[in-house]
């Protein structure tokens, strides 16, 4: 790759031969160049700008390839080369993960399916599934609670074993969860209250499970839906025991703000009641939770018991992820935001600008032939004299530098392309003021690793040599009027930039703050206007569920009991009139 330099000042007493050299070297202006705008670009502290010059002026100088024209090359090279890796690296850890992070947190068949086709069947992977914008957060398992009509397939108020194999499919792939567990759950928690309630002999024997018995063991299944012991004095500041304690409908939780922590801590202890009876799908949804709404940050309140009036100060629950995306949606924090991006656009979009300017000098440059060997020694032997002092001028560029700066410019492109969309989504997925800020100046340096290798490994000599040089001047492409007014263009990109981060910033508000913030909401703390769980369980439901369900329930199953009694007492008769006490016996043992 050859540029040679023209000299473009030359002493009084120059041979007319010199002259003519000089002339034939001159670049004049053409009746179509006439009339345009001209543009330059000065020579900058930078190992690209440097490497436009540097190797043919070396050549020009000492009529050979050099230590220091080597060196311009393998700098190019290199500082592509950190620059790729460092934004491979960035992309990776940012764009990448980022995705599979919100993957992980919701999932729907639409917008968030972007880096895997889409599935038919909910795998349970995301902790929360998105649908008509109503989310829903809580484990499989307790999914199931509310869907008794899917479950009860001829709707007999029973729900049997044989429905559960004949839904079994359509249940797992809508739910992620396999129902016979289910139905095994709900017998077994059923089973633990045996000295609160009677056991039917069907629901004993695993084979069918009233709705009376179903509705009895929502409430703990919906409890275990609240993920650990830190959630219980939020659902008692919410009201959710509020009925069952001033009304004592419900032994479980007793009548004393004690006792219904206690049940509630028995619940969701580690290795409780919820851990020990639920699939190991609850286990993994529990951990993923708290691993997605990490540290937990604690509040005071005082509680009111409504049936004695009896206060005692808790401390209600709140975790850091929502909290931090809460924030994140404050205007001081989106116009903080705002301002960051802003400057990455500037400073990004400013270095697309001078590599374009670049390219448009690169592929508008006249192109260099090359002299006879008897003007090439006449011309070195000059041009090193005022190459020493900086006075040399570009006329013309070879085809093969054209060529390998046209690549590198592309390259650059595409670089700062990238670059750009991977440094939005990096500081548009920081919810932190001091996070932003470092994470701002850590994209900086990305760019300005081509300055720092310039100043560290260039002499400062030929830095200053270089520095001193004369810009090169292209003709600008465009609008006219644009090209004679550069203050408007320079206004312009700045509305430009403004816009554009306002808008970035209201766009990845609305398609991802906002949702990551609703999902974690949800899942978190089972709250937020679209959490389906948060409406399903709501204070309402806890209320009737307490104080009128229950009570329901008991009378249901007293009446299951009355007449399993009396059928029971009728086979007995029957039987001691057929077949004798032996016989009897034996239809006991069937009917259990």
């Amino acid at each position: 790759m050859i540029l040679n330099i023209s000299i473009s000042v030359m002493p009084a007493s120059a041979s007319g031969r010199s002259n003519a050299t000089n002339e034939a070297w001159h670049i004049m202006e053409t009746d179509e160049e006439r009339g345009k705008e001209k543009g330059v670009i000065p020579p900058e502290g930078d190992v690209f700008s440097y490497s436009m010059l540097a190797a043919p002026a070396q050549r020009k100088t000492y009529g050979r390839f050099t230590c220091d024209a080597g060196m311009s090359y393998l700098l190019v090279f290199l500082t592509l080369a950190i620059q790729g890796v460092l934004l491979y690296c960035v992309y990776n850890k940012v764009v990448v993960e980022n995705a599979h992070w919100v993957a992980g947190i919701m999932k729907s068949g639409e917008e968030w399916n972007l880096f895997q086709p889409e599935q038919k069947c909910n795998d349970g992977q995301a902790l929360c599934t998105v649908k008509n914008g109503t989310y829903s957060c809580a484990p499989p398992s307790v999914q199931l609670i509310g869907r008794w009509d899917e479950l009860d397939l001829n709707q007999d108020g029973v729900w049997s074993r044989a429905e559960v194999y004949a839904q079994r499919k359509v249940l797992k792939c809508k739910y992620a969860v396999d129902p016979v567990e289910i139905f095994d759950v709900v017998v077994a928690i059923l089973l633990q209250h045996e000295e609160h309630i009677w056991i039917h002999p069907k629901l004993r024997a695993g084979n069918a499970i009233h709705k009376a018995y179903w509705t009895y063991a929502m409430g703990d299944i919906a409890i275990c839906g609240y993920r650990n012991q830190d959630m219980c004095t939020n659902l008692l500041k919410r009201g959710v025991f509020h009925a069952a304690l001033k009304y004592g409908t419900s032994p479980r939780v007793g009548s004393t703000i004690e006792s219904a922590l206690d049940y509630c801590h028995r619940m969701l202890a580690p290795m409780g009641v919820c851990e020990r009876t639920l699939p190991s799908t609850y286990a993994t949804w529990k951990l993923e939770t708290v691993q997605q709404c990490k540290s937990a940050k604690y509040h005071k309140f005082v509680y009111k018991n409504p049936a004695s009036g009896v206060e005692k100060s808790l401390l209600e629950v709140d975790y850091k992820a929502r909290q931090r995306y809460a924030t994140a949606q404050t205007p001081i924090f989106l116009v903080y935001k705002g301002m960051i991006c802003g400057i990455w656009m500037l400073l990004v979009l400013s270095q697309l600008r001078m590599v374009a300017s670049k390219m448009v000098w690169v592929l508008t440059f006249p192109t260099y032939e090359e002299p006879d060997a008897e003007t090439q020694a006449m011309m070195n032997k000059k041009s090193r004299n005022f190459v020493e002092r900086g006075a040399h001028k570009i006329v013309g560029i070879s085809f093969r530098h054209r060529v390998v700066m046209t690549i590198t410019s592309l390259t650059r492109i595409a670089m700062m392309c990238l670059l750009l969309y991977v440094g939005l989504s990096f500081l548009g997925r920081q919810t932190d003021y001091i996070g932003l800020l470092l994470d701002g100046v850590a994209l900086i340096f990305i760019i300005e690793v081509q300055e720092i290798i310039y100043e560290k490994v260039i002499r400062g000599d030929v830095r200053a040599q270089w520095e001193d040089s004369e810009p090169m001047s292209f003709m600008k492409v465009g609008v006219g009027f644009l090209q004679r007014r550069p203050d408007i263009v320079d206004m312009m990109w700045l509305f430009i930039i403004a816009a554009s981060a306002s808008l970035f910033m209201w766009s990845y508000t609305r398609t991802l703050v906002r949702p990551l913030h609703d999902a974690l909401n949800c899942a978190c703390l089972s709250e937020g206007d679209k959490c389906f769980e948060k409406h399903r369980f709501s204070t309402e439901f806890w209320d009737q569920y307490w104080r009128y369900d229950v009570p329901d329930v008991f009378n249901q199953i007293n009446t299951l009991k009355n007449g399993f009694s009396a059928w029971g007492d009728h086979l007995v008769k029957g039987s001691m009139r057929e077949g004798g006490v032996n016989h009897q016996h034996q239809m006991g043992y069937d009917l259990r």
